[in-house]
């Protein structure tokens, strides 16, 4: 029988005791390793840039779905106004 080749690096950090300690509290008590949690947070960190746009873009498509009933003339003079000389 063949063992499968793990994909899995080891690596060394440094963290804050408190912080360990309350990791290791919550690590035994859903029954999972340190490695599992530290994991899952890293991915979820990963993953939450990504979120992060597709949620402001979703925000962007709100903004502009709805119709802004300005005059013509009130949208060219907003346009036309320079920020930096406020």
């Amino acid at each position: 029988m063949h063992k499968k080749k793990s994909n899995k690096i080891k690596v060394g950090t440094i963290l804050d005791a408190d912080v360990y300690k309350r990791l290791k509290l919550r690590a035994a008590k859903e029954s999972k390793s340190i490695s599992d949690i530290l994991h899952d947070a890293i991915l979820r960190y990963e993953q939450s840039d990504e979120m992060d746009k597709r949620l402001r873009m979703r925000a962007l498509e709100n903004l502009f779905s709805v119709r802004f009933n300005i005059p013509t003339e009130d949208w060219k003079e907003i346009m036309d106004e320079d920020y930096y000389d406020q």
